[in-house]
């Protein structure tokens, strides 16, 4: 009974499953194939369109990027285009007198004919068939400082180059910009500001592959050459400098009844007598004059004094002074001397130096030969000229105080020591020619250090030592320079300065007019819309 009844409830569910099934509405599943494919549908259109503007952003940002390039492609070949037209324009040191009174006449009406070349070879327009890209360059320029002597003027240039880049069918542009900076000077020039230069006939090819011109700010791209000459250029007339160190107006000789006074000495026409005087009247010291050879001069730091010993023999000189408290002593053997003024800072030797070299200060106040080659000869921002008439032997290091070397280039903590040396090959009084010129002769170091300018007269710049490199921070000028063995490289600098704070009276200036370009660099690169 129970088995019956069991099957018969089993039937009935499955009849009502049944008829369940057969009252649902008909197409339920077609449906849902629809909305299935209606979302594929969706989906697919959706990623063709996102596809789609994938494709038009990534072409809108290769064209900018092209545009980019088009505009920064144009400044990189405008300004080698410069560049170039500049090295070009200054690669020849010597001018005739005439043209540089023609570029300090235009300077000084505010003209800037003087670089108007270089600002029509930066105007440049340029289309790259294959890439599309197309840019035009325009360059303007402005006159920022000009300083204009008698004998030379040194003008710097500020400037503007824009580039505007564009792709052949699109309307959009971009411009970029460079802000420059050109420096140079032109006429009877001080040497000091030449960082290497030489006669022609007195420079073997030999010679001029051992010499290295760098510039130790290397954002300045100038005064990387060996510069070269061909008629007289280093002046054999010290009377200018001279005069300045001696408190005399401006002799046109040098005569024993004039000289004599000035030392110090009872008036006459008597020959000065060998030996070491200090110039100074009733406003103080001046320079240091010298009569005859000297065998050794010494220069030193102690302390804060700037210490220079003169040897003659068994005689010996010493001057101390302190540039920061305006004190000066002057030793001899016979008396000391103090006074509340600084000296002139020119030493004149109507002789030859027979050792100019470092010396380290002793216990008594004087100087020894230095020991070692790490002992400064100058305090930092010294200003010192040394003038000879005959031939002048440095037999060590001569460098600054704080004189630093990072990644093989110097670096002063302070301001750059003017240190001149100097050799005339000529003598002060009786104007006959001498042998005159610069030796390097340090034979127990293997690099030399020489923080100068140094003006090699006479039969110019011998390199008798046996370093294998020697390191010049500062500038050469010689009538010839003798160095198959010894590398020489020229550290220079553009002097930031004003002439003025050159003291230009103790500088020395080249024979002839010069055109030297001093300095070009990129002072700033930027976008603009």
């Amino acid at each position: 009974m129970n088995i019956s009844r069991l099957f018969t409830q089993k039937i009935c569910e499955k009849f009502n499953r049944l008829l369940n099934r057969a009252q649902r509405p008909q197409g339920s599943v077609m449906m849902v194939c629809i909305l299935v494919m209606v979302l594929f549908l969706s989906l697919g259109v959706g990623l063709l369109i996102n596809s789609r503007l994938f494709l038009q952003v990534q072409g809108l940002r290769k064209i900018s990027r092209l545009i980019s390039y088009a505009s920064e492609n144009g400044l990189k070949q405008t300004w080698a285009r410069f560049y170039s037209h500049a090295e070009e324009i200054f690669s020849e040191p010597e001018i005739e007198e005439t043209l540089f009174l023609e570029i300090k006449e235009e300077l000084e009406a505010g003209h800037l004919s003087v670089i108007q070349p270089l600002l029509q070879a930066a105007a440049l327009s340029y289309q790259d068939d294959f890439s599309k890209m197309t840019w035009q360059t325009e360059a303007s320029g402005t006159l920022d400082k000009l300083f204009s002597f008698e004998s030379y003027v040194k003008a710097t240039f500020g400037l503007n180059i824009k580039s505007t880049g564009q792709v052949q069918g699109f309307s959009g542009k971009k411009s970029e910009q460079i802000s420059a900076e050109l420096t140079f000077l032109a006429g009877r020039l001080p040497l000091n500001q030449v960082p290497a230069i030489a006669s022609r006939e007195g420079l073997q090819e030999s010679t001029l592959n051992q010499i290295e011109v760098k510039n130790f700010q290397p954002e300045s791209l100038a005064g990387t050459q060996v510069k070269t000459v061909s008629g007289k250029f280093i002046p054999d007339n010290a009377l200018p400098l001279i005069s300045r160190g001696l408190k005399i107006f401006r002799p046109e000789k040098l005569p024993n009844w004039l000289l004599r006074p000035a030392l110090g000495l009872e008036p006459g026409n008597d020959p000065v007598p060998v030996g070491v005087y200090l110039i100074q009247d009733d406003l103080g010291p001046g320079g240091i004059y010298v009569q005859g050879d000297l065998d050794q001069l010494l220069l030193g730091v102690d302390n804060e004094f700037q210490v220079v010993q003169f040897q003659q023999e068994d005689r010996c000189w010493l001057l101390r002074f302190d540039p920061s408290a305006g004190i000066t002593f002057f030793i001899s053997q016979d008396v000391q001397q103090e006074f509340r003024q600084l000296p002139i800072p020119v030493i004149m030797i109507n002789g030859e130096i027979h050792s100019l070299a470092s010396g380290q200060p002793s216990q008594l106040g004087y100087l020894l030969p230095a020991e070692n080659e790490i002992a400064p000869a100058f305090l930092a921002g010294v200003r010192l000229t040394i003038v000879s008439s005959g031939k002048i032997n440095l037999t060590s290091n001569l460098f600054s105080e704080g004189l630093k070397w990072a990644e093989g280039l110097p670096y002063l903590k302070s301001q750059q020591s003017q240190v001149i040396i100097w050799s005339t090959g000529k003598d002060f009084q009786s104007e006959e020619l001498v042998d005159g010129g610069i030796t390097l002769a340090n034979p127990s170091i293997e690099k030399g250090i020489i923080e100068a300018n140094l003006v090699a007269g006479g039969q110019g710049l011998e390199i008798a030592s046996s370093s294998k490199k020697i390191e010049l921070i500062g500038s050469v000028a010689a009538t010839a320079i003798d160095s198959d063995k010894t590398h020489l490289t020229v550290f220079s600098s553009p002097d930031e300065s004003s002439p003025e704070q050159l003291q230009p009276e103790l500088l020395v200036y080249s024979e002839r007019a010069l055109l030297h370009l001093s300095q070009i660099r990129i002072l700033e690169w930027r976008s603009v819309q």
